[in-house]
Formats: C-alpha cells, structure tokens, sequence
C-alpha cells in the first residue's frame, strides 16, 4: 500500500529523497517485522481477552498429553493474532501486485480459516479430540493443494519455466534431474501435505511452534531474498528468480509477528496458538519452500516438525500394528514430558536443537 502511495506522489511531481529505501527489500523486511510486532505487542491483549469473550477457550485433552487439565480455559486460536499482524505488516510494505506474494498471502490466509473452523468446533463440542473429522481436514486441505501443484507446473507460475519440474537437493549445486509435470505434480502434493501437517502436530507445549517457526522462516527468508537478487544469485550460483525477494518481506512480518505472539504464548501461556495458527504456518512454510525450490531442505530448516511427525507416524503405524508401544507417547516432546523433564527446558532444548539445524541449512547456501 505504501508503496502504491510512493508511486502516486512520484507521478504527481512529489518525489522525497527518503522515497528511495522502499526500493531496498531489506529495508522492507525490516519495517514489516517490526509492524507486525510492535501490532501485536499493542493489541495482542485485547484480542486475547476478545478470544476469551467469545468463549473460544481451550478444552483441553484427558490423555492426550500430561497436566492438560491446568491449562483449560485458556484462550485458543491465538493463530488469529498472527494472521491480523501479518496481513496488515504486508499490507503496508509489500508489493501487492507481486504473484509470489499473492500465493503465499493467499495460503497462509486459507489454511488459517480451516484451522479457524477446527478450533471452533473443538470449543464447541468441548473436547480437543473432536474438531473437524480426518476426512474433513484431509479434503479441505486438498482443495488448495491439488490446484497449487497444478498451477506450479503452469506458465503461469513466476518462477522460471525450466525450474519448475526440476529436484533440487541442499549442497547439490546443479538440479539432479527433471521429475516432469505429473511426476513433480504428485510429488508437490505429498510433500506439501507432509509440511502442512508436520508443523500442525507439533503444536502441544507452550511456544514449541513459535521458535521452531521462526528460525524456518528466517532461513527461507533468506533464501528468497538470494534467489530475488541478481548478483547474490550468481554469486552463491542459484538461479534467478525475478521477483522472489518480496517472499523475503512476507517472512519478516510472520517473524515479527511470531515474536509479538511468543510475548504471550511463552510458558506459562496466555493464549494457545490452535490449528489456526499451525496451519497457516504450515501453509506458509510449504509454499515458501516450492517458490523458492528448496523443498527438500525443509528436514534441515525446519527438521523439528519432521522429527516430530516422524514420531507420530512411527508410534501409530509401526508400534500399533505390533500391539506396543514405541515410544512412551508421541509426539516425542510429550515423552520428554513424561519423563519429568519441565516443560520450559523442553521447549527451550528443542529451540536449541531447531537452531544447529537451521544453522546446517544455511550453510548449503555457500557449501555447494
């Protein structure tokens, strides 16, 4: 918007010196985390008490988890919080008209309503284990992501036609082959509802989604800004993707705004972020790592919510099916719970073992 702003006043013979930083996508970056923040840091209470008004509070779960019982009543589907201060953070200070914007903005907004409907029902019926069927979820989930996959193989997607059915792999410098459309089309979709679920089911310890989230997006915020940037492009030898550096802004307001929302969901908890928020991450953080190719670096960069799916999936495929359990519980952060480790120390371990691996994925960019 304010760009738009700049332009009119430019047109009009009204042309500051200052008008130039907007040019500069750090510049950007930097202004739209601090609004998202500084949003939420100013009206992040009120919407908390809003939450609790309109009885959007948590049920809880009896053995879903240890101690879950202390925790009801309070406030859920804080992800709202997130969304409000992103959309406005990017409304000020992205570039509307950019398409890799308009699809990032677009799934983080959708996968937000489901998770919105899902907490809804979850209050309604008072219990976290019914909000909305599998199934449900599943198809809902689907609707966006099919479409997505065949309009990433479509002209009309920004980024380079010969990239678009490449497999990348980090440290790799050159693609290993071409999977081609229908191949790439199914693998977009497996990995896409991978990512979208793994950072759902991670969501359970007050701030566990928040720092893993952060350093994610950071680092694919990062790699989008390489990627938008002729000469750091052929410096680091990544293609050049025109226009991909303004995904690099829509990751700085969901930092600033995970930050402003980790002033109220550190332990002990004001607000629980719910699906509405891990969804929308989730969404946020798969589109991210399609448009700026670097989908399987995601087990490094945000390898937290693959080692926490990987948990679930093993306890419920394999250990089910042999009538034992693998693990004490799964995830595996609730092992670490009931092993009696507090929960502060386990969320602030795992924060530390997020960021060795989003150190390792950074380094792909030079170690190539």
């Amino acid at each position: 918007m304010i760009d738009i702003l700049v332009t009119i006043l430019q047109e009009s013979g009204v042309d500051f010196g200052f008008f130039r930083l907007l040019d500069f996508i750090t510049f950007r970056v930097l202004l739209t985390a601090m609004t998202a923040l500084i949003f939420l840091l100013i009206f992040g209470h009120r919407i908390i008490v809003e939450l609790y008004q309109k009885r959007m509070r948590d049920t809880g779960s009896d053995f879903a988890a240890l101690d879950m019982r202390n925790k009801r009543g309070t406030p859920t589907a804080g992800g709202i919080m997130i969304i409000f201060a992103v959309f406005i953070s990017v409304f000020l200070w992205g570039k509307l008209g950019n398409p890799y914007l308009q699809v990032i903005l677009f799934s983080f907004l959708y996968f937000g309503l489901i998770g919105w409907f899902d907490d809804a029902q979850k209050v309604r019926m008072k219990s976290s284990l019914f909000g909305l069927s599998q199934l449900a979820k599943t198809v809902l989930q689907l609707l966006f992501i099919v479409p997505y996959a065949i309009w990433f193989i479509s002209p009309f997607n920004p980024v380079p036609a010969i990239h678009h059915t490449e497999v990348w792999l980090p440290f790799v410098k050159h693609p290993l082959f071409d999977a081609g459309p229908i191949l790439f089309g199914a693998f977009i979709i497996f990995v896409f509802f991978s990512i979208l679920n793994a950072v759902n089911i991670t969501d359970g310890l007050d701030g566990l989604v928040t720092g893993p989230s952060i350093l994610a997006v950071a680092a694919y915020g990062i790699f989008a800004y390489i990627l938008g940037n002729t000469v750091l492009s052929g410096y680091f030898l990544f293609p050049y993707f025109a226009g991909c550096g303004e995904l690099s802004v829509f990751a700085g307001g969901l930092v600033g705004a995970l930050f402003g929302f980790l002033w109220y969901n550190a332990y002990p908890a004001e607000v629980f972020m719910g699906d509405t928020g891990s969804l929308a991450i989730g969404g946020a953080l798969a589109v991210m790592a399609f448009q700026t190719r670097q989908e399987m670096l995601f087990p490094l960069a945000g390898g937290m919510f693959v080692v926490m799916i990987f948990s679930s999936l093993v306890q419920e495929k394999i250990g089910m099916r042999l009538g034992r359990r693998i693990l004490i519980r799964a995830p595996i952060h609730h092992s670490l719970r009931y092993r009696g480790i507090a929960e502060p120390k386990v969320v602030t371990r795992l924060w530390i073992i997020s960021t060795l691996m989003m150190l390792v994925a950074l380094l792909s960019i030079k170690l190539r």
